[in-house]
């Protein structure tokens, strides 16, 4: 009765936001289409209210780690307080680009920083976890501390936490901004399991970019045009989660690949690399398997979840998936369902040398 409840409840209490440029959007792996769709007001399909209650989430978790941050000896102050951020121009008048900031933190030695909590699902997380920078994120930090720098001039530091929603993990960035020259560093990352690293890493124009593209997107907005989609196909994830998903893919056809080229150098020493890597990690992926099976084995073979020992823990861990099984509907509900989808695989092959004509021996012998 109530797992049925919640979903649609959410749904019922849904809000269209109109096109702003907003700190949230001026990321650049935003996609700039879906931007334009949703200046142009374009119809966009209802969201389902599971991924509501995901965002409302999202806005718990935040509310969880600051009021654990308040808890501790740093401040935490001017949560929510409104930034001027830039200036650009919508529908034809000049818009000043507005935020609210997470907060300002200050540490036991008395500096100041922007505090910008995230909370994501946790194959994304571990994305960033692995190394991937999450550029969005640095780009709207940015905007904010372009908008603090107006009430704190000596603000220039931003501690970006994003927190696993599955596990309850931490990642912290921070970051350096260079205000004149629009250079965002990243000075530390800390994981909440205590690894710690010092990149040094600078990313450069990430405000100038965002300030281009909210341009970008009124000239579409202006000329009722849009952008060139990103992505191949709808396959793409950013698609499988986009309102505008199916407007924009509506009567979309795939270039037929019919032309044989030939092959540039870059892409010959691509082709090689390919073929040596598939013939080292084919083996590596048997061994593997075998590997993975044998533990396995060796648990339950003593009806065991997980066993510890010489510096190593085996375990099994079990969950459930839900999934559909076709054979269990009706014959003529699969016949409908059906649909052809595209799909490309790749083969690499080494052209076999051709040999030349067998020469005669010109002085044969006889044995």
């Amino acid at each position: 009765m109530l797992a049925e409840l919640i979903h649609p409840l959410a749904a019922m209490g849904a809000q269209e936001w109109p096109y702003r440029p907003r700190p949230s959007s001026a990321g650049p792996n935003q996609c700039l289409r879906k931007l334009v769709y949703h200046a142009r007001e374009f119809p966009r399909r209802q969201a389902h209210g599971r991924f509501l209650v995901v965002l409302d989430d999202s806005s718990w978790h935040e509310e969880l780690t600051l009021n654990w941050i308040e808890q501790s000896a740093l401040q935490l102050r001017d949560r929510q307080t409104e930034v001027v951020c830039g200036e650009t121009v919508f529908a034809g008048e000049p818009y000043t680009i507005l935020g609210h900031i997470d907060g300002i933190v200050t540490d036991l030695l008395g500096i100041d920083r922007l505090l910008e909590h995230k909370a994501i699902e946790h194959f994304t997380f571990q994305r960033y976890a692995e190394g991937d920078y999450p550029l969005d994120y640095f780009a709207q930090v940015c905007l904010y501390l372009r908008g603090i720098t107006q009430l704190n001039p000596d603000i220039d530091e931003a501690l970006l936490l994003i927190k696993n929603k599955n596990q309850s993990a931490y990642l912290e960035y921070r970051l350096h901004y260079d205000l004149p020259n629009d250079r965002l560093t990243v000075c530390e990352i800390v994981h909440s399991n205590g690894e710690r690293s010092f990149p040094k890493q600078d990313v450069i124009g990430l405000y100038r970019q965002a300030l281009a593209r909210f341009a970008q997107i009124e000239q579409h907005r202006a000329d009722q045009t849009l952008p060139d989609r990103p992505y191949e196909d709808d396959s793409n994830y950013h698609c499988q989660y986009c309102p505008y998903s199916r407007l924009c893919w509506e009567g979309h056809v795939a270039p037929v690949l019919t032309n044989t080229v030939p092959l540039s150098p870059d892409m010959a020493a691509l082709a090689a690399e390919y073929l040596d890597l598939d013939a080292r990690i084919k083996p590596l992926n048997k061994r593997f398997d075998q590997v993975k099976k044998l533990l396995k084995a060796g648990l339950k073979m003593e009806q065991a979840i997980e066993a510890e020992g010489h510096g190593f823990i085996v375990r099994i861990n079990q969950s459930t998936q839900i999934r559909h099984d076709v054979n269990l509907l009706p014959s003529y509900v699969q016949e409908l369902a059906e649909t052809t989808l595209p799909i490309e695989k790749l083969s690499v092959s080494r052209v076999a040398q051709e040999r030349g004509p067998l020469q005669a021996d010109p002085d044969p012998r006889v044995a």
